[in-house]
């Protein structure tokens, strides 16, 4: 390497020279740019003569993201002039430049002799704000990572191992991380899952939602090292930052043990799961085949008569106890499967195991699919095909009105009905061509004959045969009741906002903020003053709730229990209820609250959102706040939800006498959860309401 004396007097000698060999144009078409920021040597070892200025410093010292080799490896003389006419630092575009192999001998970090233990915990907090961005490895549950360091760990037990990065040294605490562990640390192993260990992106807690926390899928040999990658989500905000990362030694438990549910603490030997009810943080270790334990993948599935609820390769399939055809059964599956051949039915709240081919049973994989003269329906369901005035199932479960016809219940609401040809009375289908109606019977958008009612005449809230005449509303008569009278607009609680000021008569206020989009007429009901369930005509004061002591009826209550991490999913969730209770908390999209709920058989769920800050929700495209209800059943499986419900803005109302999923439940332990919808709801009133009948 020659001195930076004799390189300065050689430019000024040849000086001229340079000149005379510099492009005209000025496009400086020969730049020494090595790797963009270049971290070699403090001395420029270009080229002799440079044909343009230097884009860098006079003494180019590189930047630390500069992935490059130690020294400079270009010509040994600079053919630039002496005078750099360059800015003071490299204004191109930042470079990730060649990938990095974070499983170099020399990146990895050996997690036993750098981290600290504590028990069965070792931690350690590093940072990958200055490693390279181009890692080669990639995570199985996200190919977008960036920063990635490696660690090696060698177990001191055999067993498996919770990884986390959901620790209070992960900052800030927006920072997305994605964690994964390897048998080997190489990009194949990775890539192709063999090996693979698992793998985590966002199932941190609050307010660390983007973190990373799962436990390996196989147990980890004492005295093998396995490898541990952290890195950053590669299009996240903050995909990089200091993070606390903890592996725990996990106990094993033996069959009929106590477990921890979330496998955080301990799991079950293999050969076993753990199984506890919906909301539990612990349980028992059931081993496989057995009542309620996973299925066998080869040989028996299940032990004695016991079957397996779906497919033996399926994580979620369980061993249940078999009941013929003809008895009681479990339309979730949880607590029994009907015997093969039969299929659990509800009618009118009550299940049954029903044989395949008879009326409401599951048509036959084969002919004859159904008995008699039975039809098998789009759905897979035989039915009892009924002429024009015959007595059918509102439900359409074992009965189907003949082409063209619709089964009108006999009553509103009522389980039978009478089929009616179509276009011939309200509730049935419009006809094809005109006239589309009989009489005075009006063909709504949906395709469904409604008899026109006047203000003040009578209808039905849910608009099944009735509808009010242009700008009218139907009210129910008492909360919930079938019947109730049509209203003009803005004349009542209930009744839809005027087009024009004023919106609604004194004493009412609309739903809407906005002049120009549509709304109900509310009132506002003073703290601990009777309020209508699930009623939009009424809404509560402000850091109120209405508190439902009937399916119908309520209070508006400030009594509100705080929510209590971690509840981030059904299987997390908080200990089931009982009884109605107001929940209150922070969600977001990435952090949701989960609750148990213990309903009896028949039973059903309300559940309603309401912003503690405000006395109504926020409308529009570009919410502050969108709250979002999730009903889940004891199998963890989404059976309903809630969204932006009429008249209350975006905040939501689960009505079990509006949604049918919602009532005749079977008995067991439910979760209602509430996450925010692309926000952050900073202040939820959660009502969760559990009822004998619907």
């Amino acid at each position: 390497m020659r001195s930076s004396s004799s390189l300065v007097l050689l430019l000024a000698t040849l000086g001229s020279g340079l000149a005379a060999c510099s492009d005209p144009a000025g496009n400086n078409n020969i730049i020494d740019s090595g790797n963009p920021v270049d971290t070699g040597n403090p001395t420029d070892n270009g080229t002799p003569t440079d044909r343009g200025p230097d884009a860098g410093t006079p003494t180019d010292t590189g930047g630390s993201m500069d992935t490059g080799p130690a020294t400079d490896t270009g010509p040994a003389t600079d053919t630039g002039p002496t005078g750099d006419r360059g800015p003071a630092t490299d204004t191109g575009p930042a470079d990730a430049g060649p990938a990095v192999d974070p499983c170099a001998a020399a990146s990895v970090i050996d997690l036993n002799m750098a981290g600290t233990r504590s028990g069965a915990t070792t931690r350690i907090t590093r940072s990958n704000t200055t490693t390279p961005r181009n890692g080669t490895l990639r995570a199985s549950c996200q190919s977008n990572t960036v920063g990635q360091v490696a660690f090696r760990y060698t177990p001191t037990a055999a067993g498996r191992l919770a990884i986390s990065t959901d620790n209070a040294g992960t900052m800030p605490v927006g920072f997305d991380t994605v964690a994964w562990a390897l048998s080997t640390c190489a990009p194949s192993v990775g890539d192709a899952g063999t090996g693979n260990l698992g793998c985590d992106d966002d199932s941190g807690n609050d307010p660390r939602g983007l973190s990373s926390r799962f436990v390996t899928s196989a147990p980890v040999a004492a005295g093998t090292p396995i490898f541990i990658i952290v890195a950053g989500y590669g299009s996240a905000t903050t995909s990089t930052g200091t993070f606390e990362l903890s592996v725990t030694e996990v106990a094993t438990v033996a069959v009929g043990g106590m477990c921890d549910t979330a496998g955080q603490t301990n799991v079950c030997a293999a050969g076993s799961i753990c199984v506890g009810a919906t909301g539990a943080m612990t349980g028992t270790c059931t081993a496989d085949g057995a009542l309620n334990g996973a299925c066998r993948a080869t040989g028996m599935a299940c032990d004695g008569a016991l079957v397996c609820s779906g497919a033996v390769t399926s994580t979620s399939s369980r061993c249940r106890t078999s009941v013929a055809a003809g008895a009681a059964c479990d339309p979730l599956r949880v607590m029994n499967i009907c015997a093969t051949g039969s299929s659990c039915v509800t009618r009118n709240g009550a299940s049954t195991c029903v044989a395949a081919g008879t009326a409401g049973g599951s048509c036959r994989a084969t002919e004859p699919r159904c008995d008699g003269a039975l039809s098998c329906s789009s759905s897979g369901v035989c039915r009892t095909i009924v002429a024009v005035d015959g007595a059918c199932e509102t439900a359409n479960t074992t009965t189907v009105c003949a082409a063209g016809g619709t089964c009108v219940a006999t009553t509103p609401g009522a389980a039978m009905g009478t089929c009616r040809a179509a276009g011939s009375a309200a509730g049935t289908a419009c006809r094809a061509t005109e006239p589309r109606c009989d009489g005075m019977l009006a063909c709504s958008a949906s395709g469904v004959c409604r008899t026109v009612v006047a203000a003040g005449g009578a209808c039905e809230p849910s608009n099944t045969t009735t509808v009010c005449a242009t700008g009218g509303s139907c009210v129910a008569t008492t909360p919930g009741a079938a019947m109730g009278t049509c209203r003009a607009a803005g004349t009542a609680a209930g009744t839809a906002c005027r087009a024009a000021a004023p919106r609604c008569d004194t004493g009412l206020d609309c739903s809407a903020s906005d002049p120009m989009e549509d709304g109900l007429c509310v009132r506002t009901v003073a703290a601990a003053a009777a309020c209508v369930v699930g009623f939009a005509g009424d809404r509560c004061a402000m850091g109120t709730a209405c508190l439902p002591t009937t399916p119908t009826a309520g209070t508006c209550s400030m009594t509100a229990t705080a929510e209590t991490e971690p509840n981030n999913a059904p299987a997390m969730a908080q200990a089931p209820i009982t009884a109605t209770r107001i929940y209150s908390g922070m969600a977001s999209s990435m952090d949701r609250d989960c609750f148990g709920v213990t309903v009896p058989a028949g039973g059903s769920i309300f559940a309603e959102t309401n912003l503690s800050t405000a006395v109504s929700c926020p409308t529009g495209d570009m919410p502050t706040a969108d709250p979002v209800i999730d009903l889940f059943n004891p199998a963890g499986v989404q059976i309903a939800g809630a969204d932006d419900s009429n008249g209350r803005g975006l905040c939501g109302t689960l009505n079990p006498s509006v949604t049918a999923a919602a009532r005749g439940l079977a008995a067991g332990n439910y979760t209602v959860c509430v996450r925010g919808f692309n926000s952050v709801v900073a202040s939820y009133l959660l009502t969760i309401g559990v009822f004998t009948a619907p």
